[in-house]
């Protein structure tokens, strides 16, 4: 479809054009605005104050790293979580409650090299867990951020009462070994971090905040939820870093005037779309009734009706598919009307079938006990035929039965040298009696996937049939043959054929053009073929004989599905 001839593309591009037009503009205009103030605003001084508190919290994060470890590496430390106090610990007490007592510190922790806590040290400035034990004291879920050995976990936000903290870890090591026995670190007050982010700058347009694996934090350790406009620092370590919030309220005061006008414009800019998708749904709606009009006709029965639309835009095809579904809709209507013709024979054959098989049965069995008292040779005659009169009524109904309901097949893999051999043992003797050459055609490795007993009542119905049409000294010829995933069972004759206008009737119930025929034989036939999943067709013309060809899978594919699903 042309790009130029599709409605779609052609509202799309104008409504497009109509909202995106002013709404880039405002966006420039915005951006323009909002870049001279923040220039003005900010400048070089920004980046000088970014680049010296970043000096400030590296140079403190260094220093609580020195810190740990130096107390790592002192003698007998990496021993002192796990031995009793006593004399030979007295001097690293000492020490470890020296270096706590610092004002930027809680305490000093020790875990093993699983994590868990062991042991604590609480300083001047120690309070909540792990100090007081009303609380747990975790770690689990807080970001760890690696600086060479030594590890920043967290920060932990203030919560419940308790202040911001943050652990520097660094790992103890056994005498003359690398493996790790456990961690020592220390309890670092979060707010002696953030102090070192200095004031509000730009006039209290800018608030300093710590960005880190957790979050924003202002400079008296409590979480921000920073807004849009960050302005952020160089990194001190991965994912932390100092950064300036830009007070929206104050910035946008500035920016009043422009943005009323900006508001007017996007005002201006809908008010245009409107418009336009109104012009448009208007020139919509006529083309659309014109759909609107055709469905009314068909529904009305008018199956003949016919939409008259010129172009090749989607309501063009839509059109020219109704059309199209119009023309096949006949069709559809004439196979339901089948399919519930064959369902209301079912159903009825059904209820007389078994109203009519069990005295049929009675009168078999008293045929069949006057016979053999009978002994004038013309009433026994009379009495075997009636007997096969009973017998044939007897096929009738269970011809009717199977057609209200077949049964289910049972699909297998079949070979089709097995199956027309046993179509022979039952064929070759009509035929003879008729005069006819009857054979078979096959590869002896053709296998198909189907109900055995099916499969079998179908070959058997249509070549009855066609050594019953083909008059003496004719021929009956069944032919297999593979066609990838099918294979085509043709019965073939050298009959009289069929009429065309009686070509689609031959598969109705009941309807036949033999003296002794029931009409039941092809419409059974097609019913269990496509039970089976297969397709039944039909070619025949007058004077030339009748083939009739039957779709079925064939057995290796259904394998070899069946082995990938499961």
């Amino acid at each position: 479809m042309a790009i130029e001839k599709s409605i779609v593309r052609r509202y799309l591009l104008l409504s497009v054009l109509a909202s995106t037009l002013p709404v880039l503009s405002i966006g420039l205009l915005y951006d323009h605005f909002a870049g001279n103030a923040l220039e003005q605003l900010l400048g070089e001084k920004i980046t000088t104050h970014l680049k010296a508190t970043a000096n400030r919290l590296g140079a403190y994060i260094e220093a609580r790293r020195y810190q740990v470890e130096t107390l790592a590496n002192y003698p007998g430390i990496a021993g002192f979580a796990t031995v009793t106090k006593g004399a030979s610990t007295g001097e690293i007490a000492a020490l470890l409650q020296i270096e706590s007592d610092l004002p930027d510190l809680y305490g000093i922790l020790f875990f093993d090299a699983q994590g868990r806590l062991q042991r604590v040290v609480p300083g001047q400035a120690a309070s909540g867990p792990p100090y007081w034990n009303d609380r747990p004291f975790e770690t689990a879920g807080l970001p760890i951020t690696a600086l060479s050995d030594t590890q920043i976990i967290g920060p932990m936000p203030a919560t419940d009462g308790d202040s911001g903290w943050l652990l520097v870890r660094h790992p103890l090591h056994a005498r003359q070994t690398d493996k790790i026995t456990g961690y020592i670190a220390l309890h670092v007050r979060l707010a002696s971090l953030t102090e070192q982010l200095g004031t509000n700058a730009g006039a209290g347009a800018l608030q300093p905040l710590l960005r880190t694996p957790a979050g924003y934090f202002n400079a008296v350790g409590q979480a921000n939820n920073a807004g849009r406009k960050i302005i952020t620092g160089p990194e001190i370590l991965p994912g932390w870093s100092p950064s300036l919030e830009v007070e929206s309220t104050g910035l946008l005061k500035a920016f009043a005037l422009e943005r009323r006008a900006l508001l007017g414009a996007v005002l201006v800019s809908a008010a245009l779309i409107v418009f336009l998708f109104y012009r448009l749904s208007q020139l919509l709606r006529k083309r659309v009734t014109l759909l609107l009009d055709g469905a009314e006709a068909i529904s009305s029965g008018q199956l003949d009706h016919r939409i008259v639309e010129h172009g090749s835009d989607e309501i063009a095809t839509v059109s020219y598919a109704f059309n199209a579904m119009s023309s096949k809709l006949k069709e559809y209507l004439d196979r339901a009307v089948c399919m519930e013709k064959l369902a209301a024979l079912g159903e009825f054959a059904t209820g007389i079938a078994h109203e009519i098989r069990n005295p049929l049965a009675a009168m078999k069995t008293s045929v069949q006990a006057l016979s053999r008292r009978e002994q004038d040779s013309k009433r026994i005659r009379l009495l075997a035929e009636m007997e096969g009169e009973i017998d044939r009524l007897a096929r009738v109904i269970s011809d009717l039965v199977d057609l209200g309901h077949p049964r289910p097949p049972l699909p297998g893999a079949l070979p089709v040298s097995e199956l027309f051999r046993r179509v022979s043992g039952i064929i070759e003797p009509a035929a003879r009696e008729r005069n006819l050459r009857f054979s078979c055609q096959t590869d002896s490795d053709l296998s198909l996937w189907a109900d055995s007993d099916h499969l079998e009542q179908i070959v058997i119905n249509l070549a009855l049939n066609a050594v019953q049409a083909t008059p003496s000294g004719g021929t009956v010829n069944l032919r297999a043959t593979s066609t990838g995933e099918q294979i085509a069972i043709e019965v073939s004759d050298t009959g009289c054929g069929i009429p065309e206008e009686l070509r689609e009737r031959v598969s109705t119930p009941f309807f036949t053009t033999k003296t002794k025929g029931v009409g039941l034989g092809l419409t059974i036939s097609r019913q269990l073929c496509e039970l089976n999943g297969g397709r039944m067709h039909i070619d025949s013309a007058t004077g030339q004989g009748t083939v009739v060809t039957v779709l079925l899978p064939i057995a290796e594919s259904h394998h070899a599905d069946h082995s990938d699903h499961r």
